[in-house]
């Protein structure tokens, strides 16, 4: 580089300072800024420019940049100038408006601090007036409350009066048990009035205090004088309340009354018929003694009795063993010269008995179980007589078990829901839905009524029964969400479990009787102990209603199934706490209706909404096979205690019997109207009884 161009680069270097320097000097006000730059580019002009020979042109030239240098100079010393008078301006006019508004802000403060003592001095005036007036207000009040407490002692005096005379004249230890009960809510009651007379005082006491509080106080006591009058109008309700109870122990001791006098005079009815039964029974027993003693064909008679029952038990093996509708008419041929037989000795028989004029008595010897049958079924009608059978689809050379009709036990009033005989095979349970439960004694056909279940729900319907192994306890699973446990000897309610979120379905008792399972819509399977009265277990793996629960004979598992959207059966195995799954069933209408495990417990039936029916090993978790003939869903399955007969009830409204052997259906029979939905084996395999909706059961008898 020349030293031409090295001027030139200084003389750009210098300008660009300067205009830099200027525009510093202008934004932060200060000159230096813009003398600093200059200066040098002026110093590094004069000692590089006598180095060179310059042209008089290029020294105007120089003259005029340091015109115009110093002239930018000037205009930005009177611009700083300028700003330095608009700075000073801008603050003394800042602190004008400082005054202005510090002038405003105190006299504001002093307008609002006098309008606030004004408002004070109003609040308090009407604080105070509400505080009298709401004082007058409670003292009125009290006096009012003091009154009603008054009568209501004076009432609770007569009352005492009233039941002290009831004592003297109730000798009955029910009645007594009721006036108990009275006493007992009555000081229930006065408690009450304790406890509302103590609240009275500490509101007394509050008030007083509150005249001494501040201002924040007063707040607070205008808020508590809104819960007093809420708490006053529940007084009042309560009060209201006893008084309406007062009205109720009046009528009920009214009523009381009543009955004592109705039953004392149904007492004195029933003594008089007894008294006079008693004597019409000693009478005849006394006729027949004198009659036995003139007896002397009795031995006679014995021979001619026997004579009697081998035909008929003849007659009854032969038609075991044979179609309930006779098919040739050589059959028909054959049992006539029997049943001329059978009428001849009969009539002989008879005609002996008049002449001594002991019939009634000498059945009843003979026979008392026809005695008890025939009685029962005049006084109650709990058997009908006509029975549509329909043909079986098994082979005629066949000769396996027949359901052939027996009888119908009546008394529920509404469809028959599920039924269990108890272990003696002496009684038959069934529960409804009509919320009871009737135990049938079938040597009499005579029931007793268990009732408890749905008192506090309208949903009450009996969804399973069952007896405990030992006979002296049953069970029953309901719509209410509850299982109730029945004493059977007294037929009283011993105990309820609660604890499943939706209805019951199923019930079942262990073999040991210890343990309790039961199966609900709300998804679970539940495991109850019967010593403590408390849920054990709860099992959650079902994603449906659970439909079915039974216990293997030797209680080691417990299978559950459930409904279509599950579809599935659980063996639980209790004491390896595993699960096992069982599929098979329609993915349609695959929903597991019940549950029911072979007599050696190695093989398990399940029914389903599928109209089939699979028996399952429980070694191998396989299907054995599927036993196909119902036209409608299945309800309820049942092995016969020999475990060679499997029994079906359907919605095509049929009982079926299979061969578990060879799968066939056996025999097939409509017994109602209606759906079948529940049915079960009596403990010796020869009574099938089926709950129908027709609100009955049948009974059908197994050779």
């Amino acid at each position: 580089m020349n030293n031409r161009q090295l001027l030139e680069v200084s003389e750009y270097v210098c300008l660009g300072l300067s205009v830099l320097g200027t525009i510093v000097a202008t934004v932060t006000q200060q000159v230096v800024y813009a003398v600093i730059p200059l200066s040098l580019s002026i110093a590094l002009n004069l000692v590089n420019r006598p180095k060179f020979n310059y042209s008089q042109s290029q020294i105007d030239q120089l003259q005029t940049s340091w015109q115009n240098i110093t002239e930018e100079f000037y205009q930005v010393e009177k611009t700083m100038n300028t700003s330095n008078q608009r700075l000073e301006q801008i603050e003394a006019w800042r602190q004008q408006l400082s005054q202005i508004i510090d002038q405003t802000i105190e006299s504001a403060i002093n307008e609002r601090l006098g309008k606030l003592e004004v408002y004070k001095q109003e609040i308090s005036q009407v604080i105070d007036q509400k505080i009298q007036i709401s004082m007058q207000k409670l003292s009125t009040e009290f006096n009012v409350v003091n009154q009603e407490m008054q009568i209501v002692n004076n009432r609770l005096q007569q009352l005492d009066i009233s039941l002290e005379s009831l004592n003297s004249n109730v000798d009955k230890d029910e009645y007594l048990r009721n006036i108990a009960e009275l006493k007992t809510e009555l000081s229930q009651i006065s408690q009450q009035l304790q406890v509302f007379n103590s609240r009275f005082a500490e509101i007394e006491t509050s008030i007083k205090h509150g005249n001494e509080s501040n201002q924040q106080q007063l707040a607070e006591l205008r808020d508590n004088q809104e819960n007093q009058s809420q708490e006053f109008t529940q007084i009042y309700q309560q009060i209201e309340v006893v008084n309406s109870r007062f009205a109720e122990i009046d009528n009920s001791t009214q009523k009381l009354h009543q009955t004592i006098l109705e039953q004392n005079q149904s007492i004195g009815e029933i003594k008089e018929k007894q008294e006079s039964e008693s004597s019409q029974n000693n009478d005849i027993f006394d006729s027949i003694n004198n009659r036995l003693t003139k007896l002397d064909g009795l031995t006679e008679l014995d021979s001619l009795f026997t004579a009697l029952v081998q035909p008929l038990q003849v007659k009854n093996k032969s038609n075991s063993q044979t179609n309930p509708i006779p098919e040739q008419p050589s059959q028909e041929r054959e049992e006539i010269p029997t049943i001329n037989n059978l009428d001849s000795i009969g009539n002989s028989i008879n005609k002996s008995l008049k002449e001594l004029d002991v019939l009634t008595e000498l059945n009843t010897w003979f026979n008392p179980s026809h005695a008890a049958n025939k009685s029962s079924i005049e006084e109650s009608d709990n058997y009908q007589e006509t029975l549509e059978v329909i043909p079986t689809t098994s082979s005629s050379n066949d000769n396996s078990e027949k359901l052939i009709f027996v009888g119908t036990l009546k008394g529920h009033e509404n469809k028959v829901l599920s039924v269990a005989f108890s272990p003696d095979g002496r009684f038959l349970a069934s529960g409804s839905d009509d919320t009871i439960i009737k135990l049938w004694d079938l040597t009499t056909q005579k029931h007793r009524t268990f009732e408890g279940h749905g008192e506090s729900s309208w949903s009450r319907g009996i969804n399973s029964v069952g007896f405990s192994p030992d006979g002296k306890f049953l069970v029953s699973g309901s719509d209410d969400k509850t299982i109730k446990l029945w004493d059977v000897n007294l037929g009283i309610e011993v105990f309820t479990f609660t604890g499943h979120e939706e209805r019951v379905n199923a019930v079942s008792f262990s073999p040991l009787g210890k343990i309790l399972a039961s199966g609900s819509k709300d998804k679970t399977v539940k495991l109850w102990s019967l010593e403590t009265g408390k849920e054990i277990f709860s099992f959650k793996g079902h994603t449906d209603d659970v439909l079915s629960v039974t216990f293997s004979p030797d209680g080691k598992l417990l299978a559950s199934g459930a409904g279509g959207n599950d579809k599935t059966i659980k063996i639980l195995q209790l004491a390896e706490n595993k699960v096992k799954t069982l599929t098979g069933h329609s993915d349609w209408f695959g929903g597991i209706t019940s549950l029911a495990f072979s007599p050696d417990g190695k093989t398990l039936i399940s029914g389903s909404q599928d109209k089939t029916i699979k028996l399952w090993n429980l070694e191998t978790s396989q299907e054995i096979k599927t036993l196909s003939g119902h036209s409608d869903h299945i309800c309820a399955v049942a092995y016969s205690p020999n475990g060679q007969i499997l029994a079906s009830a359907s919605k095509d409204k049929t009982v079926k019997l299979w061969s578990v052997a060879s799968g066939a259906e056996i025999s097939s029979v409509k017994c109602t109207d209606s759906v079948i939905s529940s049915i079960a084996f009596s403990p010796d395999g020869k009574i099938l009884a089926a709950g129908s909706g027709d609100t009955t059961i049948t009974l059908f008898p197994i050779a």
